[in-house]
């Protein structure tokens, strides 16, 4: 098969999504100019009626961003004209007033931008929606499941109609054709020799959307959970279209032992992507263990990034097995005669929270299935990141090389952590990074592997066109987009180790919090001049794990069943990590919601409600002995509003329905209690590690 699609097939295919991608450009320079406000933001006093009034003008660009989205996706799926002209007109809005805040902001001007504001409205759902179209919550709903598989798959398709509207039971599935439809089948067949449950789950699917109104077709709904194209023959999927370059998202850390003050597992992770529609689920099967587990679309496909098979993490079980994070991709470590039909990532999860004890069983189990799609990154195939409270591993290639972290190989103690990138010294024996020219890499271990020479955004229609044209080989589009991802993913890994260094022996719940507290640098002087430097030489700034790209922030316990997460940045004004990954959160809280994961769906919700009156006590408390004024205290009547409304919703019936509906009440008023308390007691965070230039070995002498 060819490496690359034929010139006149590409050149057409650019054509014809030319508006589309123009409104992406739009779209990169309005979520860049919010970022920018928002961090400026981040420096104010939360508590001043100004910062309060700049958060809600924010959080109103912020709307018009999100119905340009939406329309955009709309007109890139349909080719709706209706559409396309939608989102060009929220774009337009939206940018003229983010630009107006920051030159506001910038002057230290008192004057309003705005005193128009967006009308929210339910919609016979559980999200707001403005002008018809769907918001992005600022809260992550929970899903609770219980029961048989097929029972648990039509709760699944019922709780998120009801949460985010009947449209979501539709998003992303494709009438498919009759080849489409035997290559659905041929990845079904993987599945179901492995993971014998999943075909019961779909079934139950197709009848919980029925029971909602939708009617879809079976195949299609196993569509969203393995896809409907053969394994790729080729790194970055390049011989199918125009290659998937890598993503530079995603960073996690786990301890225990000697590194936490008890010896038990503590994890974190984040997803570092743009919010979609997320949800967290909870599910109690009939056999196997009760676990959680958050993805990244309750739909099983991203806006711009297309299918991901419900990716997501973190998760853990009632076992005490705890899947923090991907473990550091895409790697392709894996041989290419290796690759073929295997499992999807997030199948092979949920099958080992079910049924795994300890991260040893997770590791037997895992290197026993097929090394599957590796081409297609780590949503693709199985692997990742396992931990319980006694060990530890992170799977970056199952064979030739067979590239498995464990603690103390890169002189960890008692922890681990992982970013997009790989770490494992063996990794330098991969196909595709022998291919790379000699001098090409760097290693330390600390940051893993980086570029010996920076790399900036490669993202450029310039080199596309060179790969196109032929003037630059897949090897070589292969490892510029490489080095890109891992180049910021190296900095990602330093600031990790250096934490867990450095708050070894207390590395619990609070310091992991306190972790993704710690937020970066924006490069200073002109943006416009920031961006320039980038692309040419790969220089930003201080680069954190905690930055403006995090979707969401999940701390865990397991030993106790704790579950926490914060839905955007768990700090406001949280810098970006490259000009790319500026991206904003309408109503961003900077709160996490607490849940326990006990051995009953009913025992999980009445301890979340228990929480949440607990919150709400200390939160009505903290408010009356306030002193606060104009827009600060609007917000906060607001959010005691909401939180006293949820805490009041209907506590009876045990309908795994109505469970749904009041654990999402509870976290959700959990959320807005702790942002009263956190307005006059802010949380800790630690300090930026010192800047140090990395070490220079050889990727020969790891």
């Amino acid at each position: 098969m060819a490496d690359r699609p034929g010139m006149l097939d590409s050149v057409r295919l650019a054509a014809r999504n030319a508006p589309i991608f123009r409104l992406y450009r739009r779209r990169d320079r309005l979520r860049a100019t919010l970022c920018r406000v928002n961090v400026a933001l981040g420096q104010a006093d939360p508590q001043d009626p100004l910062t309060r009034r700049r958060v809600r003008e924010l959080d109103t660009a912020a709307v018009l961003l999100g119905q340009a989205r939406w329309h955009a996706e709309r007109a890139r799926a349909t080719g709706d004209t209706t559409a396309l002209k939608r989102a060009r007109q929220a774009f337009t809005e939206g940018q003229r007033l983010a630009d107006r805040i920051e030159a506001l902001v910038a002057g230290g001007s008192g004057e309003y931008a705005t005193d128009r504001f967006p009308v929210l409205e339910r919609a016979g759902t559980e999200i707001d929606h403005c002008q018809g179209v769907p918001l992005v919550p600022a809260i992550t709903p929970v899903v609770v499941l219980r029961g048989s598989d097929e029972e648990m798959g039509r709760q699944y398709a019922r709780q998120i109609a009801a949460i985010f509207g009947r449209w979501i039971l539709r998003y992303g599935v494709r009438r498919l054709t009759a080849d489409e439809r035997v290559e659905v089948g041929r990845w079904e067949a993987v599945h179901g020799e492995h993971l014998p449950w999943m075909g019961r789950f779909v079934d139950g699917w197709v009848a919980g959307a029925r029971e909602s109104g939708v009617n879809l077709d079976r195949a299609s709904i196993m569509d969203l959970w393995v896809g409907h194209r053969p394994p790729a023959t080729s790194w970055l999927d390049a011989s199918s279209g125009l290659p998937e370059l890598p993503p530079i998202a995603c960073t996690s850390l786990a301890a225990w032992g000697d590194s936490t003050p008890d010896g038990a597992l503590v994890a974190a992770a984040t997803g570092d992507h743009e919010l979609s529609y997320q949800v967290t689920v909870a599910a109690f099967p009939d056999d196997g263990h009760p676990f959680v587990h958050t993805i990244f679309s309750a739909a099983g496909t991203l806006p711009t990034v297309g299918p991901n098979w419900f990716f997501g993490h973190p998760g853990m079980s009632r076992s005490g097995l705890a899947y923090v994070h991907h473990g550091g991709g895409p790697k392709f470590l894996e041989p290419r005669h290796s690759w073929g039909y295997g499992l999807r990532r997030t199948p092979s999860v949920w099958h080992l929270l079910r049924y795994a004890t300890s991260a040893h069983d997770a590791r037997e189990m895992e290197q026993s299935w097929p090394i599957g799609d590796v081409g297609r990154g780590d949503q693709a195939t199985v692997g990742g990141f396992y931990a319980d409270a006694d060990y530890a591993y992170i799977i970056e290639g199952r064979d030739d090389p067979a590239a498995v972290r464990e603690a103390g190989l890169l002189g960890e103690r008692d922890f681990l952590y992982a970013n997009n990138s790989a770490m494992h010294p063996d990794a330098a024996r991969s196909e595709w990074m022998r291919r790379a020219p000699d001098g090409s890499w760097l290693w330390d271990r600390e940051g893993g592997y980086r570029p010996a020479t920076p790399r900036g955004m490669t993202k450029s229609p310039t080199m596309l066109l060179k790969w196109l044209s032929g003037r630059m080989s897949t090897d070589e589009l292969l490892v510029a987009g490489m080095q890109f991802a891992y180049w910021n993913s190296y900095h990602r890994n330093v600031f990790l180790r250096r934490m867990a260094d450095a708050h070894h022996g207390h590395l619990d719940v609070e310091a992991m919090r306190a972790i993704y507290r710690t937020v970066g640098t924006a490069p200073a002087g002109s943006w416009a001049a920031a961006v320039r430097r980038y692309r040419r030489t790969g220089e930003w700034s201080r680069i954190s794990a905690a930055h403006a790209s995090n979707a969401f922030v999940a701390i865990m316990k397991p030993s106790t069943g704790y579950y926490s997460l914060c839905t955007g940045p768990a700090r406001r004004g949280a810098a970006p990590m490259s000009p790319d990954s500026a991206m904003i959160v309408r109503g961003e809280t900077n709160a996490f919601w607490d849940l326990e994961l006990p051995d009953t769906p009913t025992a999980l919700v009445e301890r979340a409600e228990a929480l949440a009156d607990q919150l709400l006590g200390h939160a009505r408390d903290a408010a009356a002995g306030a002193s606060l004024a104009g827009e600060t205290a609007s917000d906060v009547k607001e959010w005691l509003a909401a939180a006293q409304t949820d805490t009041s919703s209907p506590r009876d019936g045990d309908g795994i329905e109505a469970l749904g509906r009041r654990v999402r009440a509870a976290t959700r008023a959990q959320v807005r209690a702790r942002q009263i308390l956190q307005l006059g007691d802010p949380p800790p965070e630690f300090t930026l590690p010192e800047r140090r230039e990395p070490s220079r070995p050889s990727v020969d002498t790891p």
